[in-house]
């Protein structure tokens, strides 16, 4: 009898512990949620956000929609710039030996600027005294400057230029007019018989507002009078715009 009673207690005994350990093990997963809950309630949400961004990343898991692309683009080498005074001293070596051979004829002289090459020639070597047309002792100095131009790609301005005396014909009523008609002229010739490209070309006349030397004396004044053909070799368009 008494075996059984104590058997019969030690079987409650035992069912007891069991309910007491399912019990304890809920209680300890209810604190452990409550602290959970509190902890992410405090958390910045940023670094929380960053913090599960690197997580999926170091996985290897990206959220839906996330894409990742990776481009190789070729090296490109960069072009070395050219300077622009380089392109003008090669131009100017370039016809060196021409520009001094121009310049050794008579009532001809060059001068190298900084915005190119300025071949300056005596309107006796190309004109009578108050015309326009250019005689014919000027065609051989003309055709040597067009073919120093063809040689470049630069473009070409014809300036005329008179002496402060008067003029009052009929045909050129001003200075003015004597040499814009002078340079123009000299504009056909090049086009005409040199082979110049029209639009490499401008004319402009000046009449007495430009001199070199003052208009003091005959031989001064005489220098004056001139028909200067720059070569534009710096800055600005070197070639005919394509239409």
């Amino acid at each position: 009898m008494n075996r059984r009673v104590r058997a019969h207690l030690e079987e409650q005994d035992t069912n007891g512990a069991r309910w007491l350990t399912t019990f304890n093990d809920l209680i300890t997963l209810l604190m452990v949620f409550f602290v959970l809950t509190f902890s992410m309630g405090t958390v910045d949400r940023k670094k929380m956000k960053e913090f599960s961004y690197n997580l999926q990343s170091g996985i290897g898991v990206l959220e839906a929609g996330n894409k990742v692309g990776i481009s190789i683009k070729p090296e490109i080498k960069q072009k070395k710039a050219v300077q622009p005074t380089s392109i003008h001293n090669k131009i100017l070596n370039k016809i060196d030996d021409s520009i001094t051979s121009i310049a050794s004829e008579d009532g001809v002289n060059t001068n190298k600027t900084d915005e190119g090459i300025i071949i300056r020639l005596n309107s006796s070597i190309l004109f009578d005294s108050g015309v326009a047309k250019i005689n014919g002792r000027a065609f051989a100095i003309l055709t040597k400057i067009s073919e120093i131009i063809k040689r470049l790609s630069c473009l070409v301005r014809i300036e005329g230029h008179t002496d402060n005396v008067p003029i009052s014909t009929g045909r050129f009523p001003s200075n003015w007019d004597l040499s814009v008609a002078r340079a123009v002229n000299v504009l056909k010739y090049l086009v005409r018989s040199g082979g110049i490209q029209p639009c490499r070309l401008c004319a402009a006349g000046y009449g007495d507002s430009r001199p070199i030397f003052p208009n003091d004396t005959p031989s001064h004044r005489a220098k004056n009078r001139r028909v200067e053909i720059i070569l534009i070799t710096k800055g600005g368009k070197t070639e005919c715009q394509k239409r």
